[in-house]
């Protein structure tokens, strides 16, 4: 009976192992919902990265921007706007540090490590810790006519009262895309506050 007993339980606690396994898997597969948020090319992903309800909106036939590690890019931008931004990071961390040094890339990998670092850096802002401002000017770096990525540091540098970063952040920005609409409401809106 003592036999019995332990063999029950043993095979209790597999299937409660197992039952949270797929749960945790489940819960980090890319959702129809997600996969609405996400940038297209996040369609075109395996299989295994999507929740039953994503497979009908999969598309393996999408071109993949130039990149290494795609998938995490896109399981960490998934992350960012469910608002698991400790995931999302580490997601962004595992693009950075296994794509490779960006010196020794060719510049089509840039895009992709450009918005990696600026969704890094507003998980970073979002949780209030550092490495924000070196993760937007990284983007930057990488990515010099990129007004999304000017106007995400400026609006950090408006959240920790830093006005003229932000005023000069803008301006360098609309030097290098003068036509950025987003760049130039916010240009006008700052001059309007001084």
């Amino acid at each position: 009976m003592k036999n019995f007993n332990l063999r029950l339980l043993l095979l209790f606690l597999m299937l409660a192992f197992q039952s949270v396994t797929i749960a945790n898997d489940e819960r980090n597969q890319i959702s129809a919902k997600d996969l609405a948020l996400l940038p297209p090319f996040c369609k075109g992903l395996s299989i295994g990265n999507y929740l039953e309800d994503a497979i009908p909106f999969r598309r393996p036939d999408v071109k993949q921007p130039k990149g290494a590690h795609n998938h995490h890019f896109c399981h960490g931008m998934k992350d960012f706007n469910r608002q698991n931004y400790d995931l999302a990071i580490r997601n962004f961390i595992y693009v950075q540090e296994n794509s490779g040094d960006p010196k020794s890339l060719t510049p089509d990998y840039y895009p992709l490590l450009a918005a990696t670092s600026l969704y890094k850096a507003e998980a970073l802002a979002k949780l209030g810790r550092q490495g924000a401002i070196q993760e937007y000017t990284k983007a930057i770096q990488l990515k010099p006519k990129y007004p999304q990525a000017y106007s995400k540091l400026a609006d950090y540098y408006l959240s920790v009262g830093m006005k003229d970063d932000a005023l000069n952040t803008i301006k360098i920005g609309l030097k290098l895309s003068p036509n950025s609409v987003i760049l130039n409401k916010k240009l006008i809106k700052l001059q309007a506050k001084k």
